[in-house]
């Protein structure tokens, strides 16, 4: 286990080096490319804006799942309730919650923009990745980590309807900071070379 961390380590502090931050090791890595460089920071200036739009739609979605939680009546005999089978079951339930005229209308949209925040906080990762700065990185994974264990919990909660996962759901929009650390990191991941 240590050799794994370590060589983690090594790989990380070579991939910090070779996007213009500075390495935790001595070696001096090569210089980055100009388009190489110019091509990180477009991903990483897009990485921003899409924080930015998921932290708007992260707003929206929790005030939508409080008004969902508080005064929606979502009925107990619709399909996907009770399911022995998990993925099944919730395939059933968000199906029906998007798409029966029987389901709150609220819980649609609170479902729809569900998806769309899922697919988007993926995407955000794939940039942050290929933007190869660690700060970007780690903020980004971690949060659609914590909106796709917010989806999971969603769909528990249409199919077994247990506060706990209502519970769960609230608690992992804390999201929301890992978008605000995105945005409150420094734009340029370059230093400027000293005058000559």
């Amino acid at each position: 286990m240590t050799n794994l961390t370590g060589a983690i380590g090594r790989r990380w502090a070579i991939a910090e080096a070779s996007s213009g931050e500075p390495a935790d090791t001595k070696a001096a890595a090569a210089p980055v490319p100009g388009a190489v460089r110019a091509r990180r920071d477009r991903r990483n200036r897009a990485a921003r804006g899409w924080a930015f739009g998921l932290l708007i739609a992260l707003l929206i979605q929790f005030g939508l799942g409080m008004y969902v939680n508080l005064f929606a009546n979502i009925p107990l005999n619709h399909p996907g309730h009770g399911a022995n089978d998990f993925f099944a079951g919730s395939y059933h339930s968000v199906a029906w919650a998007e798409t029966s005229p029987h389901a709150p209308l609220i819980l649609a949209f609170h479902g729809g923009l569900g998806l769309l925040l899922v697919l988007g906080s993926v995407w955000l990762a794939v940039l942050a990745i290929r933007g190869r700065r660690a700060g970007f990185v780690w903020a980004a994974v971690l949060g659609a980590l914590f909106i796709l264990g917010a989806g999971f919990n969603g769909a528990s909660f249409l199919n077994y309807n247990k506060d706990a996962n209502s519970y769960v759901m609230a608690l992992l929009f804390a999201a929301v900071l890992c978008y605000i650390i995105i945005l409150a990191l420094p734009g340029r991941t370059e230093r400027q070379a000293p005058a000559a």
